[in-house]
């Protein structure tokens, strides 16, 4: 049978879901450890790493036997194929970087989606159906209805649009790419300035109005706790080189101190 995809699911009963990102380290282990950990899914970043096609195919389809749902970030969204690659080689889902304008989103969902809502190009064998052989009515439904699409805030004209943009057949989620909006509103990485935190409250009561689910990432307990409370249920927490960091930072001025060599 074809996978389906549980924190669509989850979503979509306004459950909070929470997943992490790969971006430091692309080895097929990191993806069973995060499986193991108990996350609900894995993000493949591949705007702001060097990661190839082949590496994400690898990646996501492994992520898929190990029960965690594989996402991807692509470069873009200009190109159909940096969409239906991804989803081709077994991601579930996509996060979509700066969009803009309801046309835009409009335009990925019909590049994403097979027929009837979309003209996604068709091979039904492959990771993404994980080789089920069935009646292509069956198996394109079952994908189109177990693929996630979470559009990216970053600028204040997605803002300024996000009404209109959240009425898109198609769209599944919103979700603040904060570090890009906080540059666009020119107070670049003041995450806690009043106006990313007005722009956030924006975002947030846009799509409530819309029934639209929505998300941020969260550092830390702290941060999930005050998402959670305000609706949110899509949220990536830290990423893989933040947990590496903060675990070894917090551990190496510890030994140093155990050792007679701390300040």
């Amino acid at each position: 049978m074809i996978k389906s995809n549980p924190v669509k699911a989850l979503v979509k009963a306004g459950k909070p879901v929470f997943g992490t990102w790969i971006t430091l380290c692309p080895h097929p282990r990191v993806v069973k450890i995060l499986a193991a950990s108990g996350f609900d899914f894995v993000i493949v970043e591949m705007e702001h790493t060097d990661f190839n096609m082949e590496t994400v195919g690898v990646l996501v389809m492994l992520a898929r036997e190990a029960g965690i749902v594989p996402f991807v970030r692509p470069p873009g969204t200009l190109k159909p194929h940096d969409l239906t690659r991804p989803l081709d080689a077994g991601a579930q889902g996509l996060l979509l970087p700066a969009v803009d304008t309801p046309e835009q989103m409009e335009a990925i969902v019909q590049a994403t989606k097979y027929h009837p809502r979309g003209n996604r190009p068709m091979n039904l064998k492959g990771p993404h159906t994980d080789y089920f052989v069935a009646d292509p009515a069956e198996v394109t439904k079952h994908v189109n209805e177990n693929t996630m699409l979470v559009a990216m805030v970053e600028t204040q004209v997605s803002i300024d649009n996000l009404d209109a943009i959240c009425k898109v057949d198609g769209l599944d989620a919103v979700f603040i790419g904060p570090d890009d909006l906080s540059q666009d509103l020119g107070i670049p990485g003041q995450l806690s300035h009043p106006k990313m935190v007005e722009a956030t409250e924006q975002i947030f009561a846009i799509c409530k109005a819309n029934g639209v689910a929505f998300g941020s990432s969260v550092q830390n307990f702290e941060m999930a706790e005050k998402r959670v409370a305000q609706g949110a249920t899509w949220m990536p927490y830290q990423n893989d080189a933040a947990m590496v960091f903060n675990a070894a930072s917090t551990a190496a001025p510890k030994l140093m101190e155990i050792g007679g060599r701390g300040k």
